[in-house]
């Protein structure tokens, strides 16, 4: 019975582009000849796992790609108190099995941050350890991502997970600052933790912008 890799991403911050940068890395992958499938655990508002589904051309069930969703975008144990609806972690643990014996390779798109918290006590962080997964870390590329890209590799390594790399994200059409421009090689030179690349901003979101725009990253 095949077990495939695993990759979990998460990020420095809220809006820094996990789901684009899932999508990216799914879609290289996917050019590449290998096998993804995607689980996205808990999702708080937005469509993010219907639309990797539809954009990776998914056949996976999207109850199974998304099992747990609350209509408000707050942090998970929040978002599921207000809807009196507890999170089962035996639930996530079963879904996540079935595409761990599905495919070659299985990204895991977290809720937030490593510290978000799942379930009181639970976060992001347990899970991706739980699921012995690499960390690719996706990170804003402006002013003040330094400080938040290193806390989040410091808290990573504090959990004893396996950090894959960080990935920028331009999440706007702009020309970059020179704090974007030289942040990159400086978190890497400061870390000691591989810079993956940088997704520049995709105003289509296809597979075509993405395999013309993101053939420099590194997976």
């Amino acid at each position: 019975m095949r077990k495939s890799k695993v990759i979990f991403i998460t990020a420095t911050d809220t809006n820094v582009g996990k789901t684009v940068a899932t999508f990216v890395l799914g879609t290289l992958l996917k050019d590449g000849g290998v096998d993804i499938g995607v689980i996205k655990p808990v999702q708080c508002a937005g469509q993010d796992a219907a639309f990797l589904k539809k954009s990776l051309n998914l056949k996976d069930d999207l109850d199974v790609i998304n099992p747990y969703y609350a209509p408000e975008a707050l942090s998970p144990h929040l978002a599921f108190r207000r809807i009196r609806k507890k999170i089962d972690m035996a639930r996530i643990r079963g879904c996540f099995e079935v595409l761990h014996e599905r495919h070659d390779v299985l990204l895991v798109e977290g809720a937030g941050g490593l510290m978000v918290p799942i379930t009181d006590g639970y976060y992001n962080a347990d899970l991706a350890r739980d699921l012995k997964a690499d960390v690719i870390i996706v990170a804003r590329l402006g002013l003040g991502t330094i400080n938040h890209t290193l806390l989040t590799i410091n808290q990573a390594k504090a959990y004893g997970l396996k950090i894959k790399g960080v990935l920028f994200s331009q999440t706007a059409p702009k020309i970059k600052t020179l704090s974007e421009q030289t942040n990159p090689a400086e978190i890497e030179r400061l870390s000691g933790v591989k810079v993956l690349g940088t997704i520049p901003y995709l105003k289509h979101m296809t597979v075509k912008e993405v395999l013309s725009k993101c053939r420099r990253i590194a997976i």
